[in-house]
């Protein structure tokens, strides 16, 4: 028997106690200890103080951020039970220790299935030049255990909300608090435990096939579709059954009493029976429905689909299409009108300047965490689901916006990547790659996507997916550094170089700069592309590292903008007092807008081009550097005449500016 601890005529059981505690532990445990034990030779790694939390996919990072809420709700409502038990004379008491030790426990159960969900979605990282390739065996071990715990867990989750509606009426009838908080907690646990066991229960079931899908009308066959059915209407009348339940005591308690009519007291009981039987039967016929799914139809079965449904297919894809475009371009040109409009909607909704001042510091304080840990140099937000998520997207929203976008690989010399050669030296540093981007432009977006294209990663399949470099100033705004990180882009600092280079092996940079932007026009009008040379700490760290050169120019990019209030004495000011060239206002598409006018895309890919090794102190001999820049930029200039042409601008020529 257990012994309770009384005090002040409250008491909690020891065991009940205990329960709760050991509950809320096992979240923070699952979230390092089997976080650790999943992920730990994943590319991502799983660190327990600090996990990569933005580069776990959107997924994950939505269960994590529930999971750890429904924790603190848990270790809220066990601290105030304790509260109760051994602070004498609490000041408030909103319900006996029991029922809150119950809301503890049970919110941590919730935390703890979320917690799992979340490690069984983790985005594990993979090279993005590798598109198309079989699953990993790590993740072929997740997948097979990860079903059988997510629905085992969910059953466990469904079982308890379903008890805790069938018990609520009979042991706390003269309190509304818990039987309020018992219908809440019930209905968050079928409301987790159902779509979970549906959505990441069937995609661990049928990630392999990659046919599973959350809305799936009329797919996976007739016994598949019935319990669904069946499963999806029990989980609507379990939720109809909370609510009821919640509006009945809520009416009563406003009544001022507490719902201890016989009549009364007899329909809580039939609507908690139904609610919570209702509740745990979606449960059972989704996990039942799991195994049942067809992929696809025998082989036999398939019939060809009406003409009219293949044209409204392709109309819907159309249509995704172009919505896909305009996000793409969006997120991509226009990040910097987000902030803008986000600013104007504070200040056009406060009713006064105080209140607007307050927004912005609210705004400005949940925003700072962002920059702990400089980000921006370390790369520690770097989102993998993003860049993948770009990989899928951006070269088709490109083809659709500009027309044509190519990436060309020009010459037979990227033989040393993946060949003998490499082997040879690879302690040496012979496979780090430096993509020198050029023309620098008005805004070179696409240094950092256009390594991202499956054309990329198909004509240069051994090379490693590379780290852009850019401005410091971009890091500091709003939104657009976020972008810019979320992809993967660091600043171009030397040492933020260096390491890149080191923990990547390649590198994109625009060597012109943003003084090279300065000396830019644009628009189509324009038929003079400025390169400025001046800049070769890149050729410097290229020699040091024994890395390859390589020069990249792009058609189309520094055509398809201009900057709206061209002003260069006051850009050179600018740029040399704040950092960045201003005025600044790039515009595109109809000569106004911030888009970029719809010109073909050409990536020209040079050839690799080996260096010197350094002198015998490990830095670059200054002869070496001015002998390799010249032939780099002759290698530019080769690269810019011969595809002019094809790339669609015959009629540009080429500047080279020293000073």
């Amino acid at each position: 028997m257990v012994s309770p601890d009384t005090m002040g005529g409250v008491y909690v059981p020891n065991v009940e106690l205990a329960a709760a505690c050991v509950a809320i532990t096992f979240v923070p445990l699952t979230h390092g200890v089997a976080g650790h034990l999943l992920h730990r030779d994943a590319q991502n790694s799983w660190r327990f103080w600090a996990p990569p939390f933005f580069t776990g996919g959107p997924r994950f990072m939505t269960f994590q951020g529930f999971s750890w809420a429904f924790f603190a709700v848990a270790s809220l409502f066990l601290a105030l039970a304790i509260g109760q038990q051994y602070v004498a004379k609490m000041a408030i008491s909103v319900s006996a220790p029991r029922q809150l030790l119950t809301v503890s426990g049970c919110s941590a159960l919730i935390s703890e299935v979320l917690m799992v969900s979340s490690l069984f979605t983790y985005h594990r990282g993979r090279r993005l030049t590798r598109h198309r390739r079989g699953p990993s065996t790590g993740t072929q071990t997740i997948v097979e255990a990860g079903t059988k715990v997510t629905v085992a867990m969910c059953c466990a989750l469904a079982l308890a909300g379903t008890a805790l509606l069938l018990v609520a009426h009979h042991f706390h009838t003269a309190d509304p608090f818990a039987r309020v908080a018992f219908a809440s907690l019930a209905l968050a646990c079928f409301a987790v435990a159902v779509p979970v066991t549906h959505g990441l229960g069937g995609r661990l079931k049928w990630a392999i096939s990659g046919s599973w899908s959350f809305y799936q009308p009329g797919r996976g066959g007739f016994r598949f579709v019935l319990l669904q059915t069946c499963g999806w209407a029990s989980f609507a009348l379990s939720v109809a059954g909370c609510a009821v339940l919640g509006a009945i005591v809520l009416r009563a308690v406003m009544r001022g009493g507490f719902g201890e009519g016989a009549e009364e007291m007899r329909t809580v009981a039939v609507v908690s029976w139904v609610a919570g039987g209702a509740g745990f039967l979606a449960q059972v016929f989704l996990a039942s429905s799991l195994p049942l799914f067809r992929p696809s139809a025998a082989p036999g079965e398939t019939t060809p689909a009406p003409a009219a449904a293949v044209k409204g297919s392709q109309a819907s894809s159309d249509m995704r299409g172009f919505l896909q475009m305009l996000l793409v371009l969006h997120v991509i040109h226009a990040p910097h009108l987000l902030l803008l409009a986000l600013i104007a909607t504070v200040i056009a909704a406060a009713p006064s300047i105080a209140w607007g001042a307050t927004a912005f510091a609210v705004l400005g304080a949940a925003y700072s965490p962002t920059f702990f840990g400089a980000p921006g140099s370390t790369g520690m937000r770097s989102w993998t689901a993003f860049q993948a998520w770009a990989t899928r997207v951006v070269e088709d929203a490109a083809r659709r916006w500009h027309g044509e976008c190519r990436v060309v690989r020009d010459g037979e010399a990227w033989h040393f990547v993946g060949g003998k050669e490499e082997k040879e030296n690879e302690k040496e540093g012979a496979r780090r790659v430096i993509f020198g981007y050029h023309p620098h432009g008005l805004y070179p977006a696409a240094a950092c996507w256009f390594h991202l294209m499956p054309q990329f990663a198909s004509l240069f399949p051994s090379v490693p997916s590379p780290v852009t470099l850019g401005a410091s100033v971009i890091f500091r705004v709003p939104i657009l550094r976020d972008v810019a990180m979320w992809a993967g882009a660091r600043n171009v600092s030397r040492s933020t170089f260096l390491k890149s280079l080191d923990e990547r092996g390649a590198v994109v940079l625009c060597p012109g700069g943003q003084a090279e932007l300065v000396e830019h026009v644009g628009g189509q009008a324009d038929d003079t592309v400025t390169l400025c040379t001046r800049h070769k700490g890149f050729i410097k760290i290229a020699i040091e590292k024994r890395a390859h050169l390589v020069p990249v120019f792009c058609f189309g990019e520094s055509q398809a903008l201009k900057n709206l209030w061209k002003w260069k004495a006051a850009q050179r000011w600018t740029y040399k007092r704040l950092g960045f060239p201003m005025p600044f206002l790039a515009v595109g598409w109809k000569g106004c807008l911030p888009l970029p006018a719809p010109l073909p895309l050409s990536f020209v890919v040079g050839e690799p081009l080996a260096v010197p090794p350094p002198g015998p102190d490990g830095v670059a001999m200054e002869a070496d550097v001015h002998r390799v820049c010249d032939e780099y930029y002759a290698r530019i200039e080769d690269l810019f005449e011969r595809y002019k042409s094809s790339s669609g601008f015959p009629h540009l020529r080429l500047a080279l500016k020293h000073d």
